[in-house]
């Protein structure tokens, strides 16, 4: 699916679910549930119950989403269930079991995964390596400028490409949402994408060979850019441009040029992610700690289901 289409999908989603719901975030609509659930789970004379709560939150589980997203939002769902319980536990939980969904997803993820895995094996990709060679080039402005570019535009590729690489952080969050704040002795990150609003926004920051003042440095840097760029083009500044914006207008060029700047090794930015994902679990795994749960850990998912589906890197 081009990304386009996905931010497409995703601002009429949005609308939508706040047409009907009056919320637009999915954590929003699985706590309006939470409530409708407890006023029937002990109820005993209408069995017609189950159906309609699921009428009410189908459109929420299944509109525009892929086949595993919505696995994973009717998993979000049966956990509030299995969690709030009642006499109606086990015939609203079997509600949500759709179109044997769980298996469609299982089978085909488990067959793309695979042929993920081989593909990274045969790249035999040093993260470190890579991370190393990129500030370099960045440090000594080393990367080649053809006539017809501007070499700072050059320049925030590989400012992004190290970034993505190093803190495992999503495009929009690099480059406008993500902060680095002190925590005591930690670092942590703020202006996580995605994360579940009744949970902690905020999460440790693992950084992968780049020191913390580094980081924040490229980040400086390449935002100011992006700043630049949309007071340039759109007379726009870079914090009244929203996330969405910032991916339709930006992401196309930079998966690009993380294609090149890889020689062909990494096809997108977010791949960036997976490979971080996979020196991360070795880097900051704790003592005792599964690898499962160091990728939830690391990448800040608020469903521990996301880090091992979508990161099956390692097994």
């Amino acid at each position: 699916m081009k990304i386009n289409k996905i931010i497409k999908n995703e601002i009429v989603r949005k609308e939508t679910f706040l047409a009907v719901y009056g919320v637009e975030d999915i954590g929003d609509i699985v706590e309006l549930f939470r409530k409708d659930y407890n006023k029937i789970k002990n109820k005993t004379d209408k069995f017609d119950e189950a159906t309609s709560l699921f009428q009410k939150y189908v459109l929420a589980v299944t509109f525009l989403y892929s086949p595993t997203s919505i696995k994973n939002n009717l998993g979000l769902f049966r956990k509030v269930i299995n969690k709030e319980g009642g006499i109606w536990k086990e015939n609203v939980k079997s509600t949500f079991y759709i179109f044997d969904i769980y298996k469609i997803v299982s089978d085909n993820t488990d067959k793309t995964l695979t042929e993920k895995e081989v593909k990274q094996k045969d790249i035999a990709f040093s993260v470190k390596g890579e991370i190393e060679r990129i500030k370099n080039i960045v440090d000594k402005h080393l990367y080649n400028v053809a006539n017809n570019q501007d070499r700072e535009q050059v320049r925030s590729y590989y400012l992004a490409y190290l970034l993505g690489l190093s803190t495992g952080r999503r495009f929009t969050e690099i480059l406008k949402t993500i902060t680095i704040r002190k925590r005591g002795e930690k670092y942590t990150f703020r202006g996580i994408l995605k994360k579940d609003k009744n949970q902690d926004s905020e999460i440790e920051a693992n950084i992968l060979y780049l020191s913390v003042s580094e980081v924040k440095k490229y980040l400086k840097e390449l935002r100011a850019f992006i700043n630049k760029k949309l007071k340039t083009t759109r007379k726009n500044i870079l914090k009244d441009t929203s996330e969405a914006d910032i991916n339709r207008i930006f992401s196309k060029v930079y998966n690009n040029a993380t294609k090149r700047i890889s020689n062909d090794k990494i096809p997108n930015f977010h791949e960036l992610r997976h490979y971080y994902t996979i020196e991360g679990t070795k880097v900051f795994k704790l003592n005792n700690e599964s690898d499962k749960d160091t990728r939830y850990r690391i990448l800040g998912h608020h469903v521990k289901s996301d880090s091992t589906r979508t990161y099956k890197t390692i097994k």
